[in-house]
């Protein structure tokens, strides 16, 4: 068998197990209770935006990128044109992050930029796939104390760290890629109600 060959094979067996993941996924991210969380964060969500509050968003690695597009589907838009919204990506700036993380250590980096934006009113998202990230879990820690709204996306693992956020959605899954896809998805759900319901008028 060719190099080729096998490539092939194993993209068809990725496909074939990230497909039956997600199946699999869709049954229990679907289930009345998993479903009442996730609307009753993105009503949170929803909410401070119309009051004008800051949506907050922080994230590592791959939540990183996440925490920027969801900034950015704010800021812009998802699926329909309304006033831009408030919502600053704590993952998005390089010179910031590093410079942070040299002064005062890596487990600051979202914590100072809590600190600099976060009012009474805005909204702290966190996503985390272990729900332990250490800076993740000090910048929840500050936003609770600053009087604002925390929201933690986790997987399986975070389960047990409800006494970290006002909302705690648990992913059901151990696999990274599909417990982040899933974030996205629910975030992808708040963007979308938030441009229905914010909209311009035609």
């Amino acid at each position: 068998m060719t190099s080729t060959e096998t490539g092939t094979g194993l993209v068809a067996q990725q496909l074939g197990a990230g497909i039956a993941a997600w199946v699999a996924l869709a049954e229990q991210i679907g289930a009345p209770a998993k479903r009442q969380a996730v609307e009753a964060a993105g009503q949170v969500v929803l909410d401070a935006l119309r009051a004008g509050g800051t949506l907050l968003v922080a994230g590592n690695g791959g939540s990183a990128a996440i925490a920027s597009h969801v900034a950015a589907e704010f800021l812009g838009k998802c699926i329909h044109d309304r006033h831009p919204l408030p919502a600053i990506s704590l993952a998005e700036s390089h010179s910031s992050l590093t410079a942070i993380g040299n002064d005062y250590g890596f487990d600051q980096v979202f914590l100072r930029g809590v600190q600099a934006f976060g009012r009474p009113g805005d909204v702290l998202l966190a996503m985390s796939t272990s729900g332990t990230s250490p800076n993740v879990v000090a910048a929840l820690a500050e936003a609770r104390r600053r009087g604002v709204a925390t929201i933690l996306m986790t997987g399986a693992k975070g389960a047990g760290q409800g006494a970290l956020a006002d909302h705690l959605l648990v992913v059901p899954s151990s696999e990274t890629p599909r417990i982040q896809e899933v974030h996205m998805l629910w975030a992808h759900a708040w963007c979308e109600a938030v441009d229905l319901a914010m909209q311009d008028p035609s």
